[in-house]
């Protein structure tokens, strides 16, 4: 069936959790339009086999107060210290590696580490990201992990990220008091024993199909294909039209601006320069629940193929009890695609050369999934580019928040956070 529909003050594009903050925060005076079967995006929960996977390796810590009681009072939390390692040099040590890097076995590792520290600087004034972590922690920090990670995450050229970010994400260095702020409402790094929650039930999707269930109208199964400004309209691939006052996208820009008619040629070509980072995504069901605490680990080495690995069922008692435990593991587009049995099979071997897994029988189930847009890079031209293509589209009603709505690397609660904001202006 096809046809127009009335007008609705508000449309938003996209379920995430920045379209979910946003649609709650409008309440009737929103329609949420959701391409796929469910809310959540790449913050959803997916069920293989009898264990549950995150798109993803989430769990729930904001500095914001109003996100933190718009979620608890949408379910139940459970709360613990996160458990994060770094597996480095054939060792797993506590995380940050520049906090902890004097757990490894290696004496001359540990010395160039710590040599490396004492010229770096607090407040460097690096241009570019490589020289962010080359000034701030060294180089033994950087060329032992700091370096060799951030490659296999973004690819080798480093000097292409803009630094403004990374005093967000990458902790600081031993001899540095430093705390996850959960009241100011800027995000500092993730520190050893910061409190992180997760829903008492399911997945980190839960949190989103919670937030959908008080949103006052969403269709899903609406992939929206053309917008309209002039005539104030999106439709959508089966033939539905909807007519707004104003918009809100949270799809990824580049989408955003094809897809919008009247974008003028030189916005099409800054809209293809913003660079984002596709993964692979490994999931693994393992027959019988896995005998350790840990719940994240990061590593730069070449025996691994993916930079993080996530134990999903170390989230939540829930999901400990569960027979069936599952891993996931990100892999980033620049290690080179792969094909799936090839790539799982490394992520396996490289799991039981970190001791996680015992033995590859002991992997039930896999899949593999791409996600194209994971994470958007932060070049250095990236804010001019956003800048100009959101006062275009602003200038004729529609307005873009989230991750690649606004071509940000953000996590769920500042998405959430972002969303509300925008809610209240409009």
């Amino acid at each position: 069936m096809s046809g127009t529909s009335g007008v609705s003050d508000i449309v938003v594009i996209g379920a995430g959790p920045a379209g979910l903050a946003a649609g709650v925060a409008l309440g009737a005076r929103s329609l949420v339009l959701e391409q796929s079967a469910g809310p959540g995006g790449l913050s959803g929960t997916i069920e293989m086999a009898g264990a549950v996977f995150d798109l993803g390796g989430h769990s729930f810590h904001t500095p914001h107060p109003r996100i933190r009681a718009m979620v608890e009072e949408a379910l139940e939390l459970y709360e613990q210290p996160r458990d994060a390692r770094c597996f480095s040099h054939g060792r797993m040590i506590r995380y940050p590696f520049q906090q902890h890097f004097r757990d490894l076995a290696d004496d001359a590792v540990v010395e160039a580490c710590a040599e490396g520290l004492q010229p770096a600087s607090a407040k460097p004034s690096a241009r570019h990201f490589l020289a962010y972590l080359e000034q701030r922690f060294g180089a033994g920090i950087g060329r032992h992990f700091l370096i060799p990670y951030n490659r296999k995450l973004w690819g080798h050229d480093l000097s292409r990220l803009a630094a403004d970010w990374a005093g967000e994400r990458v902790a600081a260095p031993e001899g540095e008091r430093e705390s996850f702020d959960e009241t100011g409402g800027r995000r500092k790094p993730l520190q050893p024993g910061t409190r992180v929650a997760y829903p008492a039930r399911g997945g980190f999707g839960a949190i989103m199909t919670a937030l959908a269930a008080r949103l006052a109208d969403i269709r899903y199964g609406q992939r929206v294909v053309n917008i309209d400004p002039r005539r104030r309209t999106v439709s959508t691939l089966d033939g539905h039209s909807f007519k707004w006052n104003r918009l809100v996208s949270t799809i990824p820009l580049p989408q955003l601006v094809t897809m919008c008619q009247g974008v003028t040629p030189g916005l099409m070509r800054a809209a293809a320069e913003l660079e984002c980072l596709a993964l692979d995504v490994v999931l693994l069901v393992v027959g019988h629940p896995i005998d350790t605490e840990i719940q994240r680990v990061y590593c730069a080495d070449d025996t691994v193929p993916a930079h993080k690995v996530a134990l999903n069922h170390n989230s939540s008692p829930y999901l400990r009890g569960l027979p069936r435990h599952g891993i996931m593991a990100e892999v980033s587009a620049t290690n080179g695609k792969r094909p799936d049995p090839e790539l799982v099979a490394w992520t396996i071997r490289g799991l039981c050369t970190m001791g996680i897994l015992s033995r590859p029988e002991d992997v039930i189930a896999t899949r593999v999934i791409s996600v194209k847009h994971a994470y958007p890079v932060p070049t250095h031209a990236r804010d001019s580019i956003v800048s100009a293509i959101r006062g275009w589209l602003e200038e004729r009603d529609i307005h873009t928040v989230g991750r690649f709505g606004e071509w940000a690397y953000i996590n769920s609660d500042e998405a959430m956070q972002r969303g509300l904001g925008l809610a209240a202006r409009l």
